[in-house]
């Protein structure tokens, strides 16, 4: 949020599941990291010198805001569950971008109407069903319908199959799925990813297709697998993540 508003932090908290910043915040990768999604490092925070410190509820620095705060003023910002919306709202609030906040919503708004008309324009089912799995060694986990992505695939005229709408991903987590229930991760298109890079992705992909099962899903027969960066997809919130999602289905459909 705080990169949308065009103001780049001196330090940041590891993307979850990696060790720096995620692959899709092209041009932050260089920002130092000060805390894991576990617990920050104040020594660290203490040495950048902020003036400015923001936590959310999706790590431990949640639990460490009176240590925080004998850094720098530290602001808990938003909760996860409330929305992006809301979440980015409450950061532009905070580092009075109002501007850059609205010429941020009306970009994704019209990328938005370009993938939906995308969409519209497919072949195959008027409302398309999608699947948003994140993939590990220990299988695959679908993530729920409050998350990021099902905002996003909504909005372009997707929905996800009844039975991933229930699953709840408040806290950014999913329901894992055993290899003898593969099916469940089905749909019209999948959309597949890891806690890394679209590339690690497109690894962890070719492993799976070898698995018993994989091979007979409807979107694998018909190529509608799409491996993607599963920090935005499956883990994430913000107008950033909210573009790359947009990035890969305007990619799945052009």
């Amino acid at each position: 949020s705080a990169l949308a508003l065009g103001i780049t932090p001196v330090g940041s908290t590891a993307g979850r599941g990696q060790l720096g910043i995620p692959g899709y915040l092209t041009t932050a990768t260089s920002i130092p990291i000060v805390a894991s999604t576990r617990s920050p490092n104040l020594g660290q925070i203490l040495k950048l010198r902020p003036d400015l410190i923001v936590v959310d509820d999706t790590t431990g620095s949640r639990n460490s805001i009176d240590d925080l705060a004998k850094i720098a003023p530290t602001v808990f910002v938003a909760k996860y569950a409330h929305g992006w919306e809301t979440y980015f709202a409450a950061m532009a609030a905070v580092l009075n971008r109002p501007d850059q906040h609205r010429h941020a919503m009306t970009e994704i708004n019209g990328k938005i109407a370009v993938a939906a008309g995308l969409v519209a324009t497919a072949p195959g089912p008027k409302s398309p069903t999608a699947s948003v799995v994140r993939w590990s060694s220990e299988g695959p986990t679908i993530v729920g319908g409050n998350s990021l992505s099902t905002w996003v695939l909504n909005r372009v005229g997707m929905q996800r199959p009844p039975a991933q709408q229930q699953v709840d991903s408040a806290n950014r987590a999913g329901q894992k799925v055993s290899m003898e229930n593969l099916d469940q991760i089905d749909a019209d298109y999948i959309f597949f990813g890891v806690l890394g890079s679209t590339g690690q992705a497109r690894e962890e992909l070719d492993v799976a297709r070898a698995k018993p099962g994989f091979s007979g899903l409807r979107a694998t027969r018909s190529g509608h697998v799409f491996p993607v960066d599963g920090t935005p997809w499956t883990s994430g919130t913000g107008p950033l993540g909210v573009e790359a999602i947009l990035r890969d289905i305007t990619a799945a459909f052009d």
